[in-house]
């Protein structure tokens, strides 16, 4: 575990905030508050997001912003650092992301924009919502420009700047870090929230040497995991948090053991707050290149959870950033940086060694004891899962997957579906599964939407608290879960460990929960799980483990639940139903297992994009006998999207 990773994560969250800010300080006060000074003297410190920056006075923010070359350290200020440009407030150190402007709506904002850099510098976002985008401000270097505007509408922004290619859309090279948030608050309202800014950073020099490994990490408020400052919470407390993703890429953003509200959705130039009429929940709401969101959710248990991309390339070991590439050691069991013998520290260090980029931890304390817990004594139904493999299932490469014992005999060792068994259960049965290994790596299993106790979570060397994390489930061994689904609707169990390799090849599976009651009916209730089909960006998607599903056939008078699963490594998906030429209408159901409000499940086009660890249920009642097919495109990066095209036959 990094030295500077493991205090924030074992001491009080107060103390590791104070200590943050005490080095902040010390390092704000050793960097330099003269521009001309040359970039190895400078420090570019994260920015926290919590302190707004200028002199808010009668109304009117005076801002003096200067932008700058530093050096940017994103694993800590003892990890490798590299030349960026940044912005800061004059006589304080840079920032990344830049300082923070926050004011109450009606404020008018006076910035004054220093240019010390050797370029031009074109700068967005500085201007008022709610009407026609303001030309950027065009900053010739050496020289200072200044503009007025009045923020008025409440919502989360950003503004940014750029000094090299075509100067549009948003950088990820060395003028990738000039960006900063811009929150206008409701008149008299408290700031009690968090700001994430999402950022990226690419080595340019590793891209033009056409490296075999580009050099590369995303951020949370400037830093790359485990480096990201845990977000604090307490149970029974609301949190609020604005999610910023200043990045060209998309990310679907999860939330282990919680269920959030959608309050607002928005980009650089319109935020849109929703109504309660229009709020939902999600465990993963996709985020395009350039948008905003704000959520808010309730801890009911302690412990430590995660709050991160669903791109599996996002959170890979591959973002560790080193000064040496060739460190990153892949072997059988993992790919972790370091020295060799870092690899064998993964059944405890998975956590830190594993992963890596656009993740933070969230810490919910219970100092009153009013947490939600699994009670030891609950009858339990009974489940056992075998994690197998088979060997040449995807040319060479083995296929793994997770069977469910179905009768009194386990499975062959060999044996194996892709995807894993779908496991059926029902709301507020508790139940007790334990999971055998008996692949050759060791694994997990995250239960992706279910509300459980955190040691359950999936996460080796991370979930639970105190002394008593959750291990990884090591070859040949077990591990017993135990939780009470308290909502029906359509979930997924899947790999946490390993995943660019163990997912692509299997390790996930649908996982359905019933209202009481209720019987599943494979007929009418009918799972589509978007999946890869093996290791390697050539393989083809996946649905309900082919690449050629065969046609379905529907009968007319019956109603059918379409339950789909995203759990692609790194891929959105794009699902229409096509009568013909055109989209034929389907009913909104749910999202994540959350049944949507009365109000939103209603019939519209049956169309829908779903981000990586997106779930949506549709119901269709077929009327008439009719050819339908069901088109799913998916989205690949570096070559052409494929599609898959099933036919289904209503008679």
């Amino acid at each position: 575990m990094p030295p500077q990773a493991r205090p924030l994560l074992t001491l009080d969250v107060g103390l590791a905030r104070l200590l943050v800010a005490l080095t902040t300080v010390l390092l704000a006060l050793a960097a330099p508050v003269r521009p001309h000074l040359a970039a190895q003297e400078a420090r570019v410190l994260a920015n926290d997001n919590r302190t707004a920056a200028g002199e808010l006075r009668d109304g009117v923010l005076t801002l003096r912003l200067d932008a700058r070359k530093g050096s940017f350290h994103p694993q800590g200020p003892d990890g490798p650092g590299f030349e960026v440009e940044a912005f800061g407030e004059v006589g304080g150190p840079l920032q990344n992301p830049g300082p923070l402007i926050r004011v109450p709506a009606g404020t008018e904002v006076h910035a004054t924009v220093i240019n010390s850099l050797d370029r031009a510098l074109l700068v967005r976002g500085l201007h008022d919502r709610g009407g026609a985008v303001a030309d950027p401000m065009d900053v010739p270097p050496g020289e200072t420009q200044e503009v007025r505007f009045r923020l008025t509408e409440p919502g989360t922004y950003y503004y940014w700047g750029r000094t090299s290619g075509n100067r549009n859309g948003l950088g990820v090279f060395e003028d990738g870090q000039l960006k900063g948030a811009i929150v206008v608050d409701p008149p008299e309202a408290t700031a009690d929230d968090e700001v994430l800014f999402i950022g990226l950073w690419v080595n340019r020099d590793d891209v033009e040497a056409q490296a075999e490994h580009v050099r590369h990490t995303f951020l949370i408020n400037g830093l790359s995991w485990p480096f990201t400052e845990p977000m604090d919470a307490v149970v029974g407390d609301s949190v609020h948090v604005r999610v910023i993703n200043a990045t060209p890429a998309s990310h679907p953003m999860h939330l282990h053991g919680f269920y959030y509200r959608v309050d607002a959705r928005g980009d650089a130039q319109l935020d849109t707050v929703y109504t309660t009429a229009q709020q939902r929940l999600a465990v993963t709401e996709n985020m395009s290149g350039g948008t905003t969101l704000a959520l808010s959710w309730l801890p009911k248990r302690p412990g430590h959870w995660l709050f991160h991309c669903h791109f599996i390339d996002h959170i890979s070991p591959e973002q560790h950033i080193l000064e040496d590439p060739s460190e990153i050691v892949h072997g059988e069991d993992g790919a972790y940086p370091g020295a060799e013998s870092k690899k064998h520290e993964q059944l405890h260090e998975h956590a830190y060694q594993g992963m890596a980029g656009l993740m933070m931890g969230v810490l919910v304390r219970d100092p009153e004891g009013k947490g939600l817990v699994e009670d030891p004594n609950a009858e339990r139904r009974q489940l056992r899962i075998f994690a197998n493999a088979r060997r040449g299932y995807f040319g060479d490469e083995p296929g793994f997957g997770y069977i469910l014992q179905e009768g009194p005999e386990p499975r062959a060792v060999d044996s194996g579906r892709i995807p894993g068994t779908p496991i059926v259960l029902t709301r507020d049965e508790p139940v007790e599964v334990t999971v055998h290994n008996r692949t050759p790596v060791p694994i997990t299993v995250h239960w992706h939407g279910i509300e459980l106790d955190s040691y359950y979570d999936g996460i080796a060397g991370w979930s639970g608290a105190g002394s008593r994390l959750t291990p990884a489930i090591a070859a040949s061994d077990s591990f017993v879960v135990r939780f009470t689904p308290d909502r029906a609707g359509t979930f997924i169990y899947h790999t946490h460990m390993e995943e660019s390799s163990q997912l692509s090849s299997g390790l996930y599976a649908p996982l359905i929960v019933l209202e009481p009651g209720e019987e599943y009916d494979p007929d009418t209730d009918r799972i589509f799980i978007m999946g890869w089909g093996g290791p390697g960006e050539d393989a083809p998607p996946f649905l309900n483990g082919s690449a050629a599903p065969p046609p379905l056939d529907l009968e007319v008078g019956k109603s059918y639940r379409l339950r789909f699963i995203n759990i692609t490594p790194s891929n959105n998906q794009n699902i229409r139903l096509l009568d013909g030429e055109e989209l034929s209408t389907w009913r909104r159901y749910g999202k994540d297992g959350a049944d949507l409000p009365p109000h939103q499940a209603v019939r519209v086009p049956s169309e829908q994009y779903l981000g990586a660890g997106e779930t949506y249920d549709f119901e269709i009642s077929p009327d008439r006998p009719q050819d339908l097919v069901l088109e799913v495109t998916t989205s690949v990066r570096r070559r052409e999207n494929p599609v898959m095209k099933v036919p289904i036959r209503i008679r």
